[in-house]
């Protein structure tokens, strides 16, 4: 099977595809020349002329105020969603996944289900708990390997926070990322957080910067 950057740069050549692999990790983000050009290291001039031909193929969307020009994903390209993937499992191959064992808490089973497809399709070994006494059970037996903590908020029994306080107070630690429809300011001081619904880029990202921090 093809590697995905090996996709992706056989579809978009030349610098097109490290356009996208930055624009479509962050598909809701405006992005200015300066910025992009600055983030992928091109020339400005460069930049502008990959960046007009992606926008007059549908791939992006191309916002001008003035003389300025910004950039961003296209989601109604309709092959939005396999470009996401696609950069998604860059990002994830980019920093390799090592293996690490993260314990996903989710109540609602479809959340669950795509969490734990994605998240192993880049590698990672997952454990699954559809509530927090589940979760105890398993963090209880899996102390060792769990490496992180994916949780939702809001939940029966016990919030995502208590539950991440007290599995900290096992395992000091433990990264954890919260995940919730709405942000919730009981989490404390700048805790790592997901939006829901999110997508698979935003999770590949944000999994590996709490692993690695």
């Amino acid at each position: 099977m093809m590697e995905p950057w090996k996709a992706l740069e056989a579809l978009f050549p030349g610098s097109r595809h490290a356009i996208l692999r930055v624009v479509y990790l962050e598909p809701e983000r405006w992005w200015t020349v300066l910025e992009l050009a600055a983030r992928i290291d091109m020339d400005p001039g460069r930049l502008r002329r990959q960046s007009a031909a992606l926008a007059a193929g549908g791939v992006l969307l191309e916002r001008r105020d003035g003389v300025f020009l910004a950039w961003r994903a296209n989601s109604d390209f309709p092959f939005f969603c396999e470009l996401q993937a696609m950069v998604a499992k860059c990002a994830s191959q980019h920093g390799p996944a090592g293996g690490e064992t993260i314990l996903v808490v989710e109540d609602e089973p479809a959340t669950a289900k795509i969490s734990r497809i994605l998240l192993e399709s880049w590698g990672y070994r997952v454990l699954v708990a559809s509530s927090p006494r589940d979760a105890l059970s398993l963090f209880n037996e899996h102390r060792a390997a769990i490496s992180l903590l994916l949780t939702d908020v809001g939940m029966p029994e016990m919030s995502g926070r208590q539950l991440a306080e007290r599995l900290r107070a096992l395992n000091p630690g433990l990264r954890v990322l919260f995940m919730s429809g709405r942000y919730d300011s009981d989490l404390g001081d700048n805790p790592a957080f997901l939006a829901k619904p999110f997508n698979p880029a935003g999770l590949a990202r944000k999994i590996r910067e709490e692993l690695d921090r």
